[in-house]
């Protein structure tokens, strides 16, 4: 996984030189990344197909203590026209944030560069921490690479009203994805990914959960 990590980071900055570089005659190379490939290049974990089975990423996944304990407290959703109320906690990343989730339905998995709230496959969240990177040039790799139309959206995420850009990809597969950028310094920087697998019975329920989990994100 982190020489996968290594070689696609390579091929992203790869990509921003030659987007920024002038050509003189060459005809404009095609992307190798096709519109119906998944984004594997800066995010942790890719959906399905290609994502390991949850017992294989247990195994790759390592233990990354948090900068403060966890916190145990309840996580708010409305589902089937009740709102429920699970048990939850706080997890407070080495990565410069904080996120409440539920540890039965999205239990969490951490990476060297982020973490992953994983209920099945393609229904997740995740965050990694990208450095050396700020959110424009973040941005402009997911534009480049996903081929999304470049919106200039930008939306409010978590507890703390952060700015932050959005993308979405259009549904492929069945999966939809959509993206969260925030900047905690101009070397630095969270991506935020929501997955879930649509038409499923439990489709509407990760939406409830992943909403109700991203509105508590906080920076720290």
């Amino acid at each position: 996984m982190r020489r996968l990590w290594m070689g696609c980071m390579a091929f992203v900055c790869c990509a921003l030189l030659s987007a920024c570089t002038p050509s003189s005659s060459s005809p404009t190379p095609t992307s190798p990344l096709s519109s119906d490939q998944p984004l594997v290049d800066i995010r942790t974990p890719s959906p399905a197909p290609v994502t390991p089975a949850p017992s294989t990423q247990q195994d790759e996944s390592r233990d990354v203590p948090a900068s403060l304990p966890d916190e145990e407290t309840t996580l708010s959703y409305l589902w089937n026209g009740a709102v429920e109320t699970p048990s939850a906690v706080r997890h407070h990343s080495l990565f410069g944030y904080s996120m409440v989730y539920d540890p039965d339905l999205f239990p969490r998995q951490s990476w060297e560069d982020g973490d992953s709230y994983w209920a099945s496959a393609g229904n997740y969240l995740s965050v990694n921490c990208i450095n050396g990177m700020d959110a424009a040039t973040v941005r402009q790799a997911l534009i480049l690479q996903e081929n999304i139309p470049d919106l200039g959206q930008q939306v409010q995420i978590g507890s703390g009203n952060y700015t932050a850009h959005t993308l979405v990809v259009s549904p492929e597969n069945g999966i939809y994805r959509q993206f969260w950028i925030l900047e905690r310094s101009p070397d630095q920087t969270l991506l935020v990914e929501q997955s879930y697998v649509m038409y499923q019975p439990e489709t509407a329920r990760y939406q409830a959960v992943q909403a109700a989990m991203l509105a508590t994100l906080t920076l720290e």
